[in-house]
């Protein structure tokens, strides 16, 4: 549905999610706009997210099917032409300021559509459904971006992929700063094993628990080294340093 801001602006065009096809909003999405400011260290990381009327005075956020929350994240909203009278009235409010507008266009600079994953700081979750075949994430630093991606994450070699599910996940630290975990935030749908019998190097997920594989019989958390050369640790490393 389309949202008016002024007259003489294009309106705000809403849609609820896509997947093989447009999801129309589920009935109870009655409530109000409203802008979710970003946390201090990733300012680029706020969004437009709509607040859903109920008994509770304070409501709850829209969410997905896939658990996170429904939101038009700010590299959407300075980007796209229907979205330009919710920037305009973010101005005017105070929410958003011309510095920050600015620098998202330069971060985003030469990207004619916004990826559909970013991720703007560690503690960040994103979905996962145990038969992707590949985890593909924008990471979004200070100044530029950088781009996560992992084949397989609950496959086995060839088309094998054992588990059925979907879960919330996020990066994690080490203590010693050392390596990248993969934390698994919440099971959003049940995980459930497809093959009688099966021992394979995917370890069923845990809600609390890492992103782990048996490997010789021994299970063991994913690792990253922050220090690695790869491009996911150059990407992931945009989330930490200074």
């Amino acid at each position: 549905p389309p949202v008016y801001f002024y007259e003489d602006e294009p309106p705000l065009l809403l849609s609820y999610h896509w997947s093989a096809a447009a999801t129309p909003f589920p009935p109870q999405a009655c409530g109000y706009l409203y802008y979710h400011p970003p946390p201090p260290r990733a300012p680029l990381g706020g969004s437009l997210r709509l607040r859903v009327s109920s008994d509770d005075a304070l409501g709850s956020d829209l969410m997905l099917p896939n658990g996170l929350p429904w939101e038009i994240v700010l590299p959407r909203i300075v980007r796209y032409k229907h979205c330009v009278g919710a920037l305009q009235r973010l101005l005017e409010d105070g929410l958003l300021t011309t510095t920050t507008v600015e620098h998202c266009r330069n971060v985003f600079a030469g990207r004619p559509l916004i990826p559909r994953q970013l991720i703007f700081h560690l503690e960040q979750p994103f979905a996962l459904s145990m038969e992707q075949s590949k985890l593909q994430l924008t990471i979004v630093g200070h100044d530029k971006l950088g781009s996560f991606v992992k084949e397989k994450l609950f496959g086995d070699p060839g088309p094998r992929y054992p588990f059925k599910g979907a879960v919330l996940a996020r990066f994690e630290l080490s203590p010693d700063r050392v390596y990248f975990f993969m934390r698994i935030v919440k099971i959003v749908s049940p995980v459930v094993c497809c093959e009688d019998g099966y021992d394979g190097r995917v370890v069923a997920p845990q809600e609390g628990g890492f992103l782990s594989y048996r490997i010789g019989g021994v299970t063991r958390p994913w690792a990253l080294r922050i220090a690695s050369r790869s491009s996911a640790a150059s990407a992931l490393r945009l989330l930490v340093d200074p």
